[in-house]
């Protein structure tokens, strides 16, 4: 874990932790000096542990806001891949327990766009005696959209952002998981580019763990500078905060977003100095929208955003290949009975 990812997990807090100080390096474990909460980057499993008598701990995957991600075997269930990720830094036996109970909803959901999860576990580090909970996922494998845009180079080795026609389709994808959350009164509150995975034909939210009921005024906000709406500091996440959350990735995908954690943290730069803006105005004016800095001026639902977001990728498609993409009527178009699986089919004929 780089020194410059260390944080300390307490949501009120957030302190750097683990620093050199002159020539020695950063502790790996010790305490919050802001807050006194403790700390570790050292991974609590290992390859070989048995978590809840059920699954094998093949190796870590990353490092996550709330500690390690795992990669495990289920040995109860065919022996299938899933992911266990730490849900609550703390060795209080009674709050391990309320947090477990609290997330369990997060097992009800089911959509083709968003990671399964499986179970709740706890489990007893027999090096340290603390009590850990782990959320079990679904393993998904496939590249996050920021391992896709960051392998994206031109010849001199600088980035080379998404075509934005790809970066619409990532949108219209992740804005139907949100939307799905939403019917079901819950906010996602943390979509970016390291939180989705393209794997096979579709894109998946990878990561539940700020996942809040929409009505939950207690329990910890989890948000990312650069993404979060300016808002949820002092009002709360909301449906506009999650389709902010979207804008500002479709911007990051786009193009060379330089500052957008600092100096454009809730802006977005000039459009004339901006290329794929200047080409595609009705893309910049949909980020605008989405991004609005008042909630009650962005987009409704997720639903409205996603129908917008699509015309535009119509529009860049038309642009592009000089033909028109026209959408069939939802009013008077004729009774759909066959699911297209394609989004722009050939056309045959001229477009009037």
């Amino acid at each position: 874990m780089p020194e410059r990812k260390r944080f300390c997990s307490r949501a009120d807090c957030g302190a750097p932790v683990g620093r050199a100080r002159g020539e020695r390096p950063g502790r790996t474990e010790g305490f919050c000096t802001k807050c006194g909460h403790p700390y570790s980057f050292v991974p609590k499993l290992r390859a070989g542990d048995i978590v809840h008598g059920q699954y094998e701990v093949a190796g870590c995957l990353a490092h996550g806001g709330l500690g390690w991600i795992y990669l495990a075997v289920d040995r109860a269930v065919a022996d299938r891949w899933v992911v266990l990720k730490g849900l609550l830094d703390t060795g209080d036996q009674d709050a391990m327990a309320a947090a477990i109970s609290e997330r369990r909803f997060l097992a009800e959901i089911e959509h083709a766009n968003i990671v399964r999860i499986y179970n709740f576990v706890e489990h007893l580090d027999q090096r340290t005696g603390s009590l850990d909970g782990y959320i079990v996922m679904e393993y998904v494998g496939g590249k996050s959209l920021k391992e896709i845009a960051n392998a994206r180079r031109t010849p001199d080795g600088r980035r080379d952002p998404l075509p934005v026609e790809q970066a619409c389709a990532y949108g219209i994808e992740a804005l139907e998981a949100l939307g799905h959350l939403h019917s079901r009164n819950l906010l996602y509150c943390d979509f970016k580019v390291d939180n989705a995975i393209q794997t096979e034909d579709e894109l998946k939210l990878i990561d539940m763990g700020a996942v809040r009921r929409a009505d939950d005024d207690e329990s910890a906000i989890y948000g990312t500078v650069g993404y979060q709406a300016p808002e949820v500091a002092e009002t709360g996440p909301s449906v506009a905060s999650d389709l902010y959350t979207v804008g500002r990735t479709l911007a990051v995908l786009t193009f060379d977003f330089q500052g957008y954690t600092n100096t454009y943290a809730d802006s977005l730069p000039d459009p004339d100095t901006i290329e794929v803006f200047r080409r595609y105005e009705s893309f910049y004016r949909l980020l605008v929208r989405a991004t609005d800095p008042d909630p009650a001026r962005r987009f409704a639902s997720a639903q409205e955003m996603a129908e917008q977001l699509t015309g535009v990728l119509r529009e860049v498609v038309s642009l592009q290949t000089g033909r028109a993409r026209p959408a069939l009527s939802t009013l008077f178009g004729p009774e759909t009975r066959v699911t297209d699986t394609e989004l722009f089919p050939p056309l045959d004929g001229d477009v009037s």
